[in-house]
């Protein structure tokens, strides 16, 4: 009799955790059915995470900020994304790459990186975007703000969602130095 008791407590104890969790895979965006003209313009470049003992977050151990531009393109289908990035030398460092949105399909893809997928994560933070960022076997989560700086419940929700997916290293660009120029045209 005590033994059934303490195995419907433990039971119990485990339904209140689970429904008690923070995790949430609904929080997945479709990327074909975003609202583009949402994410065009600028955005900085805030945080990473990934999984301990990778060297997924290794490029940007050498990041002081970045700042990117998001536009449209003549093809529907396609994002185009310009970066000025500061190296912790003081280099600043210009990026561009295609991100390419196929029909019924909730990620997007990299134009010229073909294993490389990237989901798209709703977020509390009304002026936030959060990447998921697949390739081979590296993942990593961005985040991306309007803003420089940021609210510590928004970091503290990016946080959150990379325990989720289960990164525990979480690095927060430093942004100490003064932002490139960006180039932004749209094209």
């Amino acid at each position: 009799m005590i033994i059934n008791a303490w195995h419907y407590l433990v039971y119990l104890y485990g339904m209140v955790i689970d429904s008690l969790s923070v995790c949430d895979t609904s929080e997945r965006l479709s990327a074909y059915g975003i609202n583009r003209t949402q994410y065009m313009g600028r955005w900085y470049f805030l945080a990473a995470a990934s999984s301990p003992g990778t060297d997924a977050l290794k490029i940007f151990t050498l990041m002081d900020n970045a700042e990117f531009a998001v536009h449209g393109s003549d093809n529907q289908d396609s994002l185009i994304f310009r970066a000025a990035i500061r190296a912790k030398d003081g280099s600043c460092i210009p990026r561009k790459w295609i991100y390419l949105l196929t029909e019924n399909s909730t990620d997007l893809r990299t134009e010229g990186h073909p294993d490389r997928l990237t989901e798209l994560f709703a977020s509390r933070c009304p002026h936030c975007a959060i990447l998921k960022e697949t390739e081979n076997s590296t993942s990593r989560l961005l985040l991306y703000s309007r803003f420089p700086q940021l609210e510590e419940e928004f970091m503290d929700e990016f946080r959150d969602k990379s325990s989720c997916e289960g990164f525990k290293d979480v690095l927060k660009i430093p942004q100490k130095k003064e932002y490139c120029h960006l180039v932004d045209a749209g094209s």
